[in-house]
């Protein structure tokens, strides 16, 4: 009985290896062949035969889909061309989302090493959702981000909108004011955590921030600082020298209301020193303001006098307010000149 179950159990155990070894043998010659190709440097052909291999896998293994990701970036380096940075994009999305065993540091190295591809091709869009991928995954990489964070900050500062992807229904609404906010507010973050002693990025990290910070009204002082340092830098744009005059006037105002005339003087007289009519006048009528309350009637019409001065037409409110003052003032004083 044992004699004749023998043979018949031998043939089952042969056959049925013999299937199984020829399955896992063609997957892990198409392995092979691929790691001979990356070792080459052939890292697109390298691709085709990771690809197989996945294909015959029974089962998604995250170490073979890291493997075939790092395939797919190398190769994108390699080749410069959309297509393949796309390929590479694809795969580590895959790997992104069921990382398994994969430490999350490689995966986010290789996200931080194609965001750099796709900057180098000017594709920013894509290197700013590389770059925040690569945090998302890791977020150790925070800690070692710097020129990564100034290109995030740059790019949402001239596509806030597009960055924080507002739907139509709520274009030119309160609701996109807060969104457009709250993102301004995540990315100036990101921006304060470049290291101070990286000076080369000082000038275009203060410039991204100025232009975020037009969307956070809350952080006004802030921006004048950050437009009176471009100012020193002599990076200022000639549009954000008007703002830093505005911004000027406000903490002037804040200025006195706390009391801080001295404070608030030095900020007028600097406004008034400007080449913009507008705040030139606001601040010539907070002046005559500010002597007027002092006691000091003959200033006070000075800067009445200049500030009609300044806005001949009366354009402005400051200017007509100006106006009225100077003249009921000129009743009870005798200028002493106006410069």
């Amino acid at each position: 009985m044992l004699r004749s179950i023998l043979p018949v159990l031998l043939v089952v155990l042969l056959f049925t290896p013999a299937c199984d070894t020829g399955a896992s043998g063609e997957q892990r010659d198409l392995l092979q062949q691929a790691r001979t190709l990356m070792s080459s440097g052939q890292y697109e052909q390298a691709m085709v035969f990771y690809g197989e291999a996945l294909s015959l896998a029974p089962e998604y293994d995250p170490l073979l889909q890291l493997e075939y990701a790092e395939a797919a970036v190398l190769s994108a380096q390699a080749d410069r061309n959309r297509a393949s940075r796309q390929k590479a994009m694809t795969a580590l999305n895959v790997l992104t989302e069921t990382p398994g065993t994969v430490e999350p540091r490689e995966i986010g190295e290789l996200w931080r090493r194609l965001g750099w591809e796709m900057a180098r091709d000017a594709d920013s869009l894509q290197a700013y959702n590389a770059f925040g991928a690569a945090v998302a995954v890791c977020p150790e990489l925070a800690g070692v981000y710097e020129e990564e964070w100034l290109l995030r900050g740059a790019f949402a500062a001239w596509h806030l909108s597009q960055v924080s992807t507002i739907p139509d229904s709520l274009a030119g609404t309160p609701q996109e004011d807060s969104i457009l906010a709250f993102h301004a507010e995540t990315h100036l973050v990101e921006l304060d955590r470049i290291p101070l002693v990286r000076t080369d990025l000082r000038a275009p990290r203060l410039a991204a921030s100025a232009r975020l910070m037009q969307y956070a009204p809350s952080r006004w002082s802030d921006e004048l600082e950050v437009l009176t340092e471009l100012d020193r830098l002599g990076s200022i744009e000639p549009g954000w020298r008007h703002r830093r005059m505005e911004l000027l006037l406000r903490s002037a105002r804040a200025d006195l209301e706390q009391g801080q005339t001295a404070m608030a003087r030095e900020r007028l007289m600097e406004v008034w020193g400007s080449s913009f009519t507008g705040v030139r006048v606001d601040a010539a009528l907070i002046l005559g303001e500010m002597a007027q309350g002092s006691g000091d009637a003959r200033t006070a019409l000075l800067w009445y006098t200049r500030a009609c001065q300044v806005s001949p037409g009366l354009t402005s409110q400051a200017a007509i307010t100006a106006a009225a003052r100077r003249d009921s003032l000129r009743y009870f004083v005798t200028p002493l000149g106006v410069e």
